[in-house]
């Protein structure tokens, strides 16, 4: 008896499940089904993330010593770096099915999309992606690909090139243009 009471405490005291976000995930099933395009694909690619953002959080306590026209040089490289890497790898997406399988919010502007990406003659790879809304329009911030969130790995390289003696944000535009 003790047991079923419990149980049932339990149970009752759990958090609920979060609600999925549908503006978040129709971000990414936009995006998604343009991601394959071969002519719209990097434009819905770019367009869909907060690249400012994505900027400032690379920077990290870095982002509190550089000029406003350094940060903007920053996001301007971070830009081109996402962009190329797309365009390197566009090949892959092309005949790509991406599909939407849920989403967890963190927050109420704040959510987790995870997706299943099938391309033929490879096995299925899941990839989250974090997506943030300000003023309403929600916009990816990280993605999380084998494991790996992408802009904390950028985060954790970019300071560590910031934190060497005399390190400048050049060195760290640098880093993102070679």
């Amino acid at each position: 008896m003790l047991r079923i009471l419990f149980a049932s405490a339990a149970i009752a005291l759990a958090p609920l499940p979060a609600l999925a976000s549908p503006e978040a995930e129709a971000l990414i099933a936009g995006a998604a089904a343009e991601i394959t395009d071969p002519v719209k694909g990097e434009d819905a690619f770019t367009r869909s993330i907060d690249v400012a953002a994505v900027a400032r959080f690379a920077l990290g306590k870095h982002v509190r010593t550089v000029s406003a026209a350094e940060q903007d040089r920053f996001t301007a490289a971070l830009r081109d770096f996402l962009a190329d890497t797309f365009r390197d790898n566009a090949d892959k997406f092309r005949d790509a099915r991406i599909e939407v399988l849920g989403s967890k919010d963190r927050s109420p502007t704040d959510s987790v999309v995870e997706t299943r990406i099938s391309q033929k003659g490879e096995d299925p790879m899941t990839v989250r992606w974090r997506v943030i809304a300000r003023e309403g329009e929600w916009r990816v911030v990280d993605v999380e690909v084998l494991g790996l969130w992408l802009a904390i790995e950028q985060r954790a390289q970019i300071g560590a090139i910031l934190d060497r003696p005399r390190a400048t944000i050049d060195d760290a535009i640098a880093a993102l243009t070679s």
